[in-house]
């Protein structure tokens, strides 16, 4: 259906500093709704916000250019990227959601499956600290997740055991072991991460940060100690997600391979409610 005079007239208003096929690709896509428009009006509203000084010209950029480090884009300037996106294709991007948004590629694969209705994630999904922390509301000293992978209901993660933990110095005197608390919560911080980043896609509806609080720990079990220096790979894998909880199992090992600990079921509550009683566990098949 083609845009009414005033529609036009406003569309073309907010893209005045953008060039004609931006322009253009815009109007294509409010008129039929052409998501093969979405390419050509993302990279012509970036090219409007992209600093001068950037280290990446948006002509050489391709779908791994990352939207902050290589084309230069701060904090303030991509919120405005955001929402001339949200006004040119008329929806709207919550603040989780932009979290995962990280390269062009991305923003580009968000938008389309937003605009066609689509949930779907690529299969695996790498994190390094300085993204976990861009999620978790655990931070530095009290983030335990140095990587991490996502594929599908599975998050695997490692953390390296540095020995200069602020804990290990009374932990214990002369013989600093990794406590089995601090396993469980690596574990949690884990979960954490799933919840946060795939949970607003199977829910559909956003888990802010701070609404995300640890429920309970069943069959918890720890089979040897774990010492500073040591590299330890974490996995926790969901196994019921239904608002307001999450629940996982979860293991740690060590790089060789070798059984550190185990949780048969550890869960997350989310929501400013928290559930008065969890449900009973399901019973397996």
């Amino acid at each position: 259906m083609a845009l009414d005079e005033k529609t036009l007239t406003d569309l073309k208003e907010g893209l005045r500093r953008c060039n004609a096929a931006t322009v253009e690709a815009a109007i294509r896509f409010r008129e039929n709704g052409d998501s093969s428009a979405i390419p050509t009006i993302v990279y012509g509203l970036i090219e409007r916000y992209q600093p001068s000084t950037s280290t990446v010209r948006l002509a050489d950029a391709n779908d791994e250019t990352r939207l902050v480090e290589d084309l230069g884009l701060d904090s303030l300037t991509l919120l405005e990227l955001v929402l001339s996106i949200e006004e040119v294709l008329q929806l709207r991007i919550e603040n989780e959601e932009l979290k995962a948004i990280r390269t062009v590629g991305q923003m580009k694969k968000f938008l389309e499956d937003k605009i066609n209705g689509a949930r779907s994630t690529p299969a695996t999904e790498p994190y390094n600290r300085d993204r976990i922390a861009l999620v978790l509301p655990q931070q530095p000293p009290f983030l335990f997740l140095d990587t991490a992978e996502l594929n599908g209901e599975i998050l695997t993660a490692t953390y390296t055991i540095k020995g200069d933990e602020f804990f290990l110095e009374g932990h214990f005197r002369g013989d600093p072991i990794f406590p089995a608390s601090i396993l469980f919560e690596a574990l949690g911080q884990a979960a954490c991460l799933w919840v946060l980043e795939r949970g607003p896609q199977a829910l559909g509806k956003p888990i802010p940060s701070n609404q995300l609080f640890f429920a309970s720990l069943d069959g918890a079990h720890v089979y040897r100690k774990a010492r500073p220096q040591e590299r330890l790979s974490l996995e926790v894998k969901l196994t019921r997600l239904r608002e307001p909880l999450a629940i996982f199992q979860g293991r740690v090992t060590t790089a060789a391979g070798d059984r550190v600990a185990q949780v048969d079921r550890l869960v997350l509550a989310f929501g400013e409610q928290l559930p008065t009683a969890e449900p009973s566990p399901t019973p397996s098949a």
